[in-house]
């Protein structure tokens, strides 16, 4: 069985003395980016080359040669250290590939939208190789920062979840967002199983289908053994608490939005949470005329909305990975659920991000099963909430025994059909997915 790997970023709190000196630092590698993107503006043709010999072709048109030849274009920048050099390089070849990319794809009628724009503010956070960081422990990092007038070593303590063991810890980013500066760290970890998903059912591995739902239990799981059964339903409730949670905030915004009405004015969906429906970036966004999230009003308590969301989804994703491997499965089945909102055929997959979680939970489910060695995959969901999985006849469903059950009520906890069978909606939808994906896939290959 061969191995892999799989890479998480952890995003740890920095403890700092002086601000000012990361802004400093990252307000110099801003400009340095910015120096070779326009250098690369100039000369397109060398976009032929691949990244790593672009770089050193960049730096041989910036720097002086060991044989004392003075460059062509002279960097405007005194005692760059050389690896805070090349993250800038980096990032501004990324960033220019990005945009002719764009263009490109653009000009050959791929984008539908209207022309890309070249980037307005060249921004990136720092990337900081190994000659910029040392002494790299458990508690504390070592970091090389410009104070405005030279570089110093300063020494951080930092706050945060634990490494795993016998992981490789790579490369950190440098995040400064207003008084809070962060470090995201790409966490390297062996995958004993990296079999693929082919290759597991042909071995008739058992597996787990999932069903993604509005309601109480955010998540319905099954275990389908190796000849087609559905058995031990696990229920992962905190549907009410997560509504209940944004209820309150949502509440915080409202009475806020009363006295500001003089602001941006009241927002709702998509644009209260800051979310472009076009899927853009940040720049993409500003180009759309969407207001950024952190200047609208009552921006903090639509960020506790995202981050208590967030918290619900790992919840939920680690729960629904920890019950496939007490199961034994190697394979986790989920629906597979359209990217955009407009495209959702069911009215409560229609609804803005605030509303459904359960993107969000299946994102977050793929790699949290990757580093466990297990396979995440999606499947489509064929009539998984309108037939039952015992006799395939259409179901209606109801909340409680007094009210009158309907085919058209997506949001029913229960279900009936006409064989007389009745359950779990969510349940039942998790046992078809299952079933679907088995007789596809499972069956054929018998």
């Amino acid at each position: 069985m061969s191995a892999g790997y799989a890479i998480t970023t952890y995003k740890i709190q920095l403890n700092y003395k002086h601000l000012n000196w990361f802004k400093q630092t990252q307000s110099l590698f801003d400009s340095v980016l910015a120096f070779y993107y326009e250098l690369l503006e100039k000369q397109p043709e060398a976009l032929s080359l691949t990244n790593q010999n672009l770089l050193r072709h960049l730096e041989l048109q910036t720097i002086k040669q060991r044989d004392g030849t003075p460059p062509e274009t002279p960097l405007p920048f005194e005692k760059i250290p050389l690896y805070f050099r090349r993250a800038a390089i980096n990032a501004a070849i990324s960033m220019y590939r990005s945009y002719v990319g764009k263009l490109k794809a653009w000009q050959e009628g791929t984008i539908k939208s209207g022309k890309p724009s070249p980037p307005k503010r060249l921004h990136m956070s720092m990337l900081y190789y190994k000659g910029m960081y040392k002494d790299f422990d458990e508690k504390s990092i070592l970091l090389k920062l410009y104070t405005g007038k030279t570089w110093a070593w300063v020494k951080h303590r930092y706050t945060g979840r634990p490494f795993p063991e016998n992981a490789e810890l790579m490369s950190p980013t440098i995040v400064v967002k207003k008084k809070k500066v962060m470090l995201h760290i790409p966490v390297k970890e062996i995958v004993e199983d990296s079999r693929t998903a082919k290759e597991r059912v042909q071995q008739n591995e058992k597996f787990v289908a999932v069903a993604l739902t509005g309601s109480d239990s955010l998540a319905v799981c099954t275990t389908i053994e190796a000849d087609g059964r559905a058995a031990a339903p696990y229920f992962i409730k905190g549907g009410k608490e997560l509504a209940h949670r944004r209820k309150l905030l949502l509440g915080y915004t409202k009475r806020g939005a009363a006295k500001n009405e003089s602001s941006y004015g009241q927002t709702v969906g998509n644009d209260a949470l800051g979310v472009c429906p076009r899927g853009l970036s940040s720049y993409g966004q500003a180009e759309a005329g969407i207001v950024p999230q952190e200047h609208r009003p009552n921006a903090k308590y639509y960020e506790k909305i995202t981050r208590v969301t967030d918290h619900y989804a790992h919840e939920v994703s680690r729960k629904i990975v920890d019950y496939a491997i007490k199961q034994g499965a190697k394979l986790i089945v989920l629906p597979e659920l359209k990217e955009s909102f407009d495209q959702a055929k069911k009215p409560y997959l229609g609804k803005t991000p605030y509303d459904f979680i359960g993107r969000r939970i299946a994102r977050y489910v793929h790699y949290k099963a990757w580093q466990k060695g297990l396979v995440a995959m999606t499947s489509k969901p064929y009539y998984a909430s309108t037939r039952c999985y015992h006799c395939g006849a259409p179901i209606a469903k109801h909340n409680t025994e007094y009210q009158n059950p309907s085919p058209n009520f997506y949001g029913g906890k229960n279900f009936m059909c006409k064989e007389g069978h009745r359950g779990s909606s969510a349940l039942n939808s998790a046992r078809n997915l299952g079933k679907g994906f088995y007789e596809r896939f499972y069956a054929g290959a018998a």
